[in-house]
């Protein structure tokens, strides 16, 4: 009957050790660009930006990603709108002014090198990261029978 007490707790406080450890690391996924996922949710560059404080080299990388990818948003969010305004326009039967457009498309093409330039920046921030739990993260459990004050004892030492 002791055996058994005994062989219960030790599968219940493994089952609860074992439990405990949950995976932080960020994984990239290419879509329509690059998407970035943690436990299934899907991170926006504010977010990566967030959860790479804890690393500072990782943290200064997505700095300069974020920063990228705020300017490429800039440029191509104007840049779409000087191109929409004038093809509007037609559809609607009016007259489109075309040098609008092409300054526009301009825009666009200005705003491709910074979405390039957030990728590279951003998968190398989460590699950096990833990198990091993987070192400190894994501990290891050390497990010493003994007699202890009380009769025989498991300490576990992580």
């Amino acid at each position: 009957m002791r055996k058994t007490i005994v062989l219960g707790l030790l599968l219940m406080s493994t089952v609860s050790l074992l439990g405990q450890n949950v995976s932080d690391t960020i994984e990239v996924r290419k879509a329509l660009g690059v998407i970035f996922l943690q436990n299934g949710k899907k991170l926006a560059p504010r977010n990566l930006l967030e959860i790479t404080k804890s690393n500072a080299e990782s943290y200064n990388e997505m700095k300069k990603a974020k920063s990228n990818f705020d300017v490429g948003n800039i440029f191509g969010f104007a840049g779409g709108f000087m191109v929409g305004w004038p093809i509007g326009t037609a559809l609607g039967g009016g007259e489109p002014n075309w040098t609008l457009a092409a300054i526009g498309a301009g825009l666009i093409v200005i705003s491709i090198p910074f979405s390039s330039a957030y990728s590279k920046h951003a998968k190398n921030a989460v590699g950096i990261y990833n990198n990091g739990l993987k070192q400190t993260g894994h501990n290891n459990v050390e497990w010493k029978l003994g007699l202890t004050c009380s009769g025989v004892g498991i300490k576990i030492t992580f």
